[in-house]
């Protein structure tokens, strides 16, 4: 979690700019530096995994602003919040939009920079869930409509000959889909073939 890992840092005080810049860079991240969230917003181009580390009060859009704005967008990226101004309510609409940490100035390099490990750690597996979800629906896509029929059946727990009666087929055309579906979304078996499934729930 070092070179590949971005971290975005939105403050409008020049000071702690360089302050966090300094600490990220220090232990190998790739750290990105704006002075308004309008400036990251321009910029950031989705890249993952990555965090942001941003001031809750800033002139102009603020960093809870920034945040509503993300979540319009759809861009999913874990957000640490930080302010010297720290209160109880902002800290709860700050987590329930997303925010994944509130840290109150002053605070530790050691409580940051463990934060944002964790951030990068938890976008990592995120973006390789996400990842893994678009290979599926790919291969769903790849799919025939009976094919589907078929396949929703037998994930559903029902046995080849239900599945015949249900679409009024024979048993042994039930087997042939059922082969081309398992072919085609790369199961092993039915459990996988379930998971898979499950998975674009």
């Amino acid at each position: 979690m070092s070179e590949s890992s971005s971290v975005y840092v939105v403050d409008d005080d020049p000071a702690m700019r360089d302050s966090l810049k300094w600490l990220l860079e220090s232990v190998d991240f790739q750290v990105h530096v704006f002075e308004s969230a309008t400036s990251f917003l321009e910029e950031y181009g989705g890249q993952r995994p990555a965090c942001l580390v941003l001031d809750v009060r800033m002139p102009g859009m603020s960093g809870l602003d920034l945040q509503d704005e993300l979540v319009r967008r759809g861009i999913t990226i874990p957000m640490i919040m930080i302010s010297a101004h720290g209160d109880v309510p902002v800290a709860v609409r700050a987590l329930k939009t997303g925010a994944i940490d509130f840290i109150e100035k002053p605070f530790s390099d050691q409580l940051l920079l463990d934060r944002v490990r964790q951030a990068l750690h938890n976008d990592q597996q995120a973006s390789e869930t996400d990842e893994v979800k678009e290979t599926i629906r790919a291969r769903k896509a790849s799919l025939t409509p009976r094919e589907k029929e078929v396949m929703e059946l037998v994930v559903a727990g029902n046995p080849n000959k239900s599945v015949a009666s249900h679409l009024g087929l024979s048993q042994k055309t039930v087997e042939i889909h059922r082969a081309r579906v398992m072919s085609k979304m790369s199961a092993g078996s039915l459990a996988e073939l379930v998971r898979d499934c499950l998975m674009l729930k």
